[in-house]
């Protein structure tokens, strides 16, 4: 099995603990010392990728001083990689993690990337994209790449004859042109938010839960009809969807202490397609359907996920643990 990742905006996620609150305008002390991890979402599948026992290989920019730690930071994760040299540094992004666990990000923007930066990640890419498996690509896009780099990448597997399932995670104008395009990807993985900026209609599961999530439903459907892209779809303390050739599946997540969001989406997303196509198969049997054991396992990873603070990742174990717990109904 071939897996590549690509993260155009890599980041080193650095978080930051003050137990008594943090403010603007004055001096904030650290409670704890700071974590300094690996970034983007290409990133974050890759190294969830490695926890279930799945390698893959990594593309995407680094540079700069960041960029070296970046790459340091990778090694002891067994992770092959392939990334461009660029001029600009990688971004550095803050966490900062509140007395309550409650998160404050602070993103930079990453590049500007240079013409011959990007031609040289492209070749690269086009060099093994017809002897692919899956191909994972999202995240932000850095000054200097357009919006529609993923519809182009996947129009370069299409070009080869590429037999490649493109799984795209990503928003707004970059979602928009995938999915317009005459080669769409595989699959998508939008949260709540961005399915309504796709849809431009609001879904308030807070207020109306059954309402909300049979309009979500309904949507999804139309665009899977329409489009023939399966779509995984997270909504936070609601759980998950998964819609594609079998119909509809919704899972709800168990209620847990939230301490960290980072790479949760990630998360579910890798652990759906590790169970749905059999690269992960550590479960216990259960009743279920694949893509109903697959969304429970994604819900779970998530769920496990978000219970660790900053962007720390939850152990396989405590995967399975919190798949256990969904299918006995808690």
């Amino acid at each position: 099995m071939k897996i590549y990742t690509v993260t155009l905006n890599p980041a080193l996620d650095r978080t930051m603990y003050f137990g008594n609150g943090a403010k603007f305008g004055i001096l904030n002390r650290a409670s704890a010392p700071s974590v300094v991890k690996l970034g983007g979402k290409g990133m974050n599948v890759s190294c969830v990728l490695k926890l279930l026992g799945i390698d893959s290989t990594a593309y995407g920019f680094v540079g700069g001083d960041h960029g070296d730690v970046f790459l340091k930071l990778l090694e002891p994760h067994n992770i092959k990689s392939n990334f461009t040299r660029t001029k600009c540094c990688t971004r550095m992004n803050i966490k900062i993690i509140g007395e309550h666990g409650e998160s404050t990000e602070f993103n930079e923007a990453g590049g500007p990337i240079t013409p011959e930066e990007k031609q040289d990640m492209l070749g690269k890419i086009e060099s093994v994209i017809g002897d692919t498996d899956f191909f994972f690509m999202g995240g932000s896009a850095p000054q200097g790449i357009s919006p529609g780099i993923y519809r182009d990448i996947i129009k370069l597997g299409a070009d080869k004859g590429a037999k490649t399932k493109f799984i795209a995670d990503c928003d707004g104008e970059a979602l928009k042109l995938c999915m317009a395009a005459e080669h769409k990807p595989f699959a998508i993985k939008p949260n709540h938010f961005e399915i309504e900026q796709y849809t431009g209609k609001k879904f308030d599961l807070k207020s109306n839960f059954k309402d909300a999530l049979a309009r979500i439903e309904d949507e999804l459907r139309q665009i899977y009809i329409q489009t023939g892209v399966i779509i995984l779809c997270t909504l936070g303390e609601y759980g998950g969807l998964y819609c594609g050739e079998e119909g509809i599946t919704h899972i709800r997540s168990p209620k847990v202490d939230v301490k960290g969001f980072t790479g949760a989406g990630d998360t579910f997303l890798t652990a759906f397609i590790a169970v749905y196509y059999g690269l992960f198969d550590a479960l216990p049997h259960t009743s279920k359907s694949r893509e109903a054991a697959a969304l429970s396992f994604a819900v779970a990873a998530s769920t496990a996920k978000v219970t660790k603070p900053g962007t720390e990742f939850a152990a396989v174990d405590e995967m399975v643990e919190m798949y256990k717990r969904i299918a006995a109904g808690g």
